[in-house]
């Protein structure tokens, strides 16, 4: 800790309330930020639902399935490695790309069936894996940068 620096408890009583209520505020404006941007834009692409808490749920078991998706994935590129080497780069990025997607869609698709009282259309599935596919491939990546 530099010297130059004040200890939380060092700071006046209106100091520490002023502290509390800027990281408080800045908390909840970015939940509701959130919350109110994939409401927003799950109203937009046809995602109906009939309560806030059963899109939580549903968020919940999207993020589960995604993490047995993401294992499924690494699965097939350690699977599928030994091939990946022999074909030009652009096939393997493809073939990549396609598993990637197609898993993913299935984890969205599963939790959209498993939940009744979330629906979304297939167009709606596909859009959000496409758009989370690139997401993921435009995010900087910090194993990328170590090379």
């Amino acid at each position: 800790m530099n010297p130059d620096e004040e200890k939380f408890s060092d700071l006046s009583g209106k100091d520490k309330t002023i502290v509390i209520s800027s990281i408080t505020l800045l908390i909840i404006f970015v939940f509701a930020f959130i919350f109110f941007v994939y409401i927003g834009i799950f109203r937009i692409i046809g995602v109906e639902y009939t309560s806030r808490t059963a899109l939580l749920l549903f968020f919940f078991l999207i993020l589960i399935l995604s993490g047995i998706s993401n294992f499924l994935t690494l699965f097939f590129k350690v699977l599928l490695k030994p091939l990946l080497t022999l074909m030009p780069k652009w096939m393997a990025f493809s073939l990549i790309s396609f598993i990637e997607i197609s898993i993913d869609w299935l984890a969205i698709h599963t939790a959209d069936d498993w939940m009744e009282s979330v629906t979304i259309s297939n167009r709606a599935e596909l859009l959000i894996v496409l758009f989370c596919f690139i997401l993921d491939k435009l995010w900087p990546n910090d194993n990328e940068k170590k090379k």
